[in-house]
């Protein structure tokens, strides 16, 4: 009987471990979301054809997106456009979203492209959302080593303290 608790608890420690590892991974998945968006959107305004509430509704209808609910969010959010602006509806749903995985920082970046949106030409939204990509690609580059840095990390200390439990228990 010891015996299968001591595996049992090496095996939640090792899925706890997994867990905390797939976290870095979920937020590599974010900002790789948050990058096509972001390209999308810059080539939506180029065109100029397409007003931002419609590029917003496009990107919240896309499928297998990790910024769905952002872009759900801020679509109910644009209602009140009138009485609040387009920079302050922008970043107020990249500040205050919990279910995207990003660091202060990078939320900081992404908030920045909301003050050029609806406020200039269409060419230096672009500008503004393609020096945005290049921040957040480095930081995306960093989370990449991070994650698979982090993956074997998590997972090896999650299997060595539950190997060490179970030697101190049994």
């Amino acid at each position: 009987m010891r015996t299968i608790g001591a595996l049992f608890l090496v095996f939640a420690c090792t899925l706890f471990g997994i867990g905390q590892a797939r976290k870095l991974f979920f937020r590599q998945s974010c900002l790789t979301g948050a990058l096509d968006a972001l390209r999308f959107m810059s080539a939506e305004l180029k065109n100029g054809a397409v007003p931002i509430p419609e590029i917003f509704a496009e990107l919240r209808s896309l499928p297998n997106t990790k910024l769905h609910s952002f872009f759900e969010t801020l679509c109910t959010k644009m209602d009140s456009f009138g009485a609040e602006s387009l920079a302050d509806l922008w970043s107020g749903c990249v500040m205050n979203d919990q279910t995207i995985s990003l660091s202060q920082r990078q939320r900081q970046e992404l908030s920045r492209v909301g003050s050029y949106l609806g406020r200039y030409s269409e060419t230096e939204q672009s500008d503004a959302i393609a020096v945005c990509a290049e921040h957040l690609e480095i930081e995306l580059k960093m989370s990449s080593d991070k994650a698979r840095e982090g993956a074997k990390l998590f997972t090896g200390l999650g299997l060595t303290f539950g190997l060490m439990l179970a030697a101190v228990l049994i």
